[in-house]
């Protein structure tokens, strides 16, 4: 009888570790579930949608290699529209319906709108679409940044503007989105005011979702000014771009990421700029993305191909930091664990795709060195004009 007993406690000790695991959300006997929060409409669905693209390229190579504990990783995608309470409806849903952990919460105020109830969940979270300032200062226990914030790729251009361009009387000014992204690019066009001691003028709003900016233009040539930050998302860059043109102004042009994207090249081939960009993630063509590109062409379809960009290969690394964590929690699929395993200090591979990732508790940032860059949109390319570099 005491065998018995014995044999039945063991059962439900058994039966409770198993529903341990399975209680986790996300977690079931077959799948892990990993959520993305992302504008895959709106002007800024060029990068959304290709970021996207990243991370199931990353989820199938890692369910081609048995996924994770003999689970396969399951994507789901919401499409906030580049809208806050959206991005907030989005973040609801995915958790209603079970998600472990966020590849993407989504960019400039949808992100701040989510995090309250990301820190709240505890849930595993990268801010990969808009590496924002404010997801990881101060730091959130579950939140983790790759990349340089928009104020560190502002300021590296204008201090590659100041050092190199030899304009030593120009006045600077910029153009920003009435949101939190545009407060990310002003704070980095302040810094560069204070740090370098360059001449300014006051910052200029425009709201979400604008499409003409000849009167922000006619204000900024009014007050003479020789260097723009042109704080677009997307398509708002290029028409800043051509309204300049029009009035031939001699400009030199700072951006963010999203000038690199072919689509935002092709609306400026018209204008005679050759505007700076910055990034930290290496560009597709190079040594460092050949396994990434075969991988494009090993699994996605024509459509899917075409819509490749630096916005695929940063969703790409952090789903797969992601998927790396969870291996390494493999007999403790939690997140407890997995926030554990990201902030131990630990490398991962990303094959160099960006500069070395590693996390610590008081530090939820990584591969935050970035490098200037030239976009040349008459010729369809980007060319790197210094190395990595921290700023």
């Amino acid at each position: 009888m005491r065998s018995i007993r014995i044999a039945k406690l063991l059962t439900l000790v058994l039966m409770a570790g198993i529903g341990t695991a399975d209680a986790e959300p996300g977690i079931t006997e077959k799948e892990i579930v990993l959520g993305n929060i992302l504008p895959m409409s709106s002007s800024a669905a060029l990068a959304g949608r290709a970021l996207q693209i990243g991370t199931q390229l990353a989820a199938t190579e890692a369910n081609a290699a048995g996924g994770v504990a003999g689970r396969s990783v399951v994507l789901k995608t919401e499409d906030d529209g580049y809208v806050p309470a959206r991005a907030v409806q989005g973040l609801r849903k995915l958790i209603d319906e079970g998600v472990f952990g966020l590849l993407s919460i989504s960019g400039g105020g949808g992100s701040v709108a989510m995090l309250p109830i990301v820190e709240e969940q505890g849930i595993p979270a990268f801010a990969s679409l808009s590496p924002l300032k404010a997801a990881v200062d101060p730091v959130r226990p579950t939140v983790f940044m790759i990349g340089a914030s928009y104020q560190q790729l502002i300021y590296s251009q204008l201090k590659y503007v100041k050092d190199s361009r030899k304009r030593p009387d120009a006045i600077y000014g910029v153009i920003r989105q009435d949101d939190d992204f545009g407060d990310d690019v002003e704070k980095g066009f302040q810094r560069a005011v204070d740090e370098l001691k360059i001449k300014a003028v006051a910052p200029v709003r425009y709201k979400r979702g604008q499409k003409e900016f000849g009167a922000e233009i006619l204000k900024l040539r009014s007050e003479g000014i020789n260097v723009l930050v042109a704080g677009g998302v997307t398509i708002e860059t290029a028409a800043m771009l051509r309204e300049a043109s029009k009035f031939k102004m001699d400009l030199d042009i700072a951006t963010v990421p999203t000038m690199q994207l072919l689509p935002v090249m092709k609306l400026s081939e018209a204008t005679e700029y050759a505007p700076l960009s910055a990034d930290y993630v290496s560009p597709l063509g190079s040594p460092e993305a050949a396994h990434f590109e075969s991988l494009v062409r090993r699994h996605l379809r024509e459509d899917e191909a075409a819509a490749v960009n630096r916005y695929s290969i940063a969703g790409y690394v952090v789903a797969r930091v992601m998927i790396e964590a969870l291996r390494r929690c493999e007999k403790e699929l939690t997140r407890t664990c997995v926030t554990a395993k990201l902030t131990s200090g630990e490398p991962f591979d990303v094959d160099h795709l960006t500069q070395p990732i590693s996390f610590t508790k008081e530090r939820h940032t990584a591969a935050t060195a970035v490098r200037v860059l030239e976009v040349d949109p008459k010729a369809k390319t980007v060319k790197a004009l210094t190395e990595f570099a921290e700023y």
